[in-house]
C-alpha cells in the first residue's frame, strides 16, 4: 500500500465511473496498461468482488495479470457509495464504500495479498475510519497502527 495510491473522494455515480476514474490514475502513474479498465469491468461484471462488512460494504476488485505492470494495492473511497454486487450471492447488490484494487503479477498474488486485506478490512472499524479520513497520510497512520497491533497479538 502507498500513499500515492489512497485515493478520497473518487468521483463517479456508478461502480463503473469509479473505477473508471481509478484506472485513470493508474494508467498515469504506469502501474496499470491501458486495458486495465476493461478488464477490470469484465471480470468484475463475472466474478463480483462486492463483500458485505456490517454496515458498511467493500469492494476488492482486480483484473488478470496481462493488464498490469505493477503489484500495487489501491485504496479508494468514492465521494458517495457505488452498487457493487456480492461476492458470495451475485444477486445481492450492496452499497459500498470503500473499494480495495489489486493490480497483480501472477493470479496466485491475490491469494495471498486477499487473506491479509480480509483480516484489516473485514474489521468494520477499520473501514469506518478510513472512510472519516481527509488526507491519505490519515489512511495510512491507520493502516500503520493496524499492522503494528496485529504484530502484538
Amino acid at each position: 500500500v502507498r500513499e500515492d495510491l489512497i485515493l478520497l473522494g473518487v468521483e463517479g455515480d456508478t461502480r463503473d465511473e469509479v473505477l473508471n476514474n481509478i484506472s485513470k490514475v493508474l494508467i498515469e502513474k504506469g502501474i496499470v496498461r491501458e486495458t486495465f479498465a476493461e478488464g477490470l469491468l469484465k471480470r468484475e461484471n463475472e466474478y463480483p468482488t462486492g463483500l458485505p462488512v456490517g454496515e458498511y460494504n467493500i469492494a476488492i476488485p482486480h483484473t488478470y495479470p496481462e493488464h498490469n505492470k505493477e503489484i500495487a494495492v489501491t485504496i479508494a473511497v468514492p465521494k458517495k457509495p457505488v452498487i457493487f454486487y456480492n461476492m458470495g450471492d451475485p444477486s445481492e447488490a450492496l452499497n459500498v464504500y470503500v473499494i480495495v484494487c489489486l493490480s497483480l503479477k501472477k493470479m496466485d498474488d491475490s491469494i495471498k495479498m486477499l487473506s491479509s486485506l480480509m483480516t484489516f478490512f473485514g474489521n468494520e472499524e477499520n473501514v469506518k475510519a478510513i472512510m472519516k479520513c481527509k488526507e491519505p497520510s490519515e489512511v495510512m497512520q491507520i493502516i500503520r497502527e493496524s499492522c503494528k497491533a496485529g504484530l502484538k497479538e
